[in-house]
């Protein structure tokens, strides 16, 4: 386990660009080239990386299901996040929704009553205008910091949401009747409950099946209709 463990944090931080020498992983963990290979094997049959020759090649989401395997075998998550970008928990993100028919506005900033908001990822179909904001907690997101996240959310989508229709186009929904704006968490793990105040704090690796989910739950969140025309 603890080999195992230690492989995938090397295949982390050797792979940052998409791929590595088998041997580069085996100098860096110093175990025995059998065990490496071994451990490798099970991965690519698992799915978890692909082998060509000693390169060793991962996709975005690939890294992440590493990390999280990881994080299952016992390594620390602040070592876990130094390897894992903070663009590739984004990008992870952006793709989990754009599967689901949904249009992704990065970094969308806006005013009102002069302060100034960011959403890390605004995500559009219609009716729904989903305000996400990733979190890649390190230790203690559990606790306290998720409950605090969960609230700056509902005071930025509300501040959207009650200021969208001087800002429709910029949002990318002039030609809509209505919309639904969610405020939403997306969390590297699970914080201590899977809602705050109503607000939904979704598991990266569980993104996939809540999008899915959503619309048979939606009114048990947290969310704020507008009437466009």
């Amino acid at each position: 386990m603890i080999s195992e463990r230690e492989i995938l944090i090397s295949i982390l931080n050797l792979t940052r660009d998409g791929s590595a020498d088998a041997k580069e992983i085996i100098r860096e963990v110093r175990i025995p080239s059998e065990v490496v290979c071994q451990v490798l094997d099970r991965n690519v049959q698992s799915g978890l990386i692909h082998v060509s020759g000693s390169r060793v090649s991962v996709t975005s989401e690939q890294r992440l299901r590493i990390a999280i395997k990881a994080l299952d075998l016992g390594a620390d998550i602040e070592r876990i996040c130094k390897y894992l970008g903070w663009e590739e928990f984004e990008d992870i993100s952006t793709l989990a929704f754009e599967v689901n028919g949904f249009v992704v506005k990065k970094h969308f900033r806006f005013s009102c009553d002069e302060r100034r908001y960011e959403i890390d990822l605004l995500a559009l179909k219609k009716p729904f205008v989903i305000c996400a904001d990733c979190k890649q907690w390190r230790r203690g997101w559990m606790g306290l910091p998720s409950r605090k996240a969960a609230e700056k959310q509902v005071q930025r989508t509300k501040s959207l949401a009650e200021n969208s229709l001087g800002m429709l186009k910029k949002i990318g929904i002039e030609k809509w009747s209505s919309a639904c704006f969610i405020p939403l968490i997306i969390s590297l793990f699970p914080s201590e409950s899977a809602f705050y105040k109503n607000v939904p704090i979704v598991p990266i690796i569980q993104l996939r099946s809540f999008i899915q989910d959503m619309l048979a739950y939606v009114d048990e969140f947290e969310h704020y209709w507008i009437s466009i025309r």
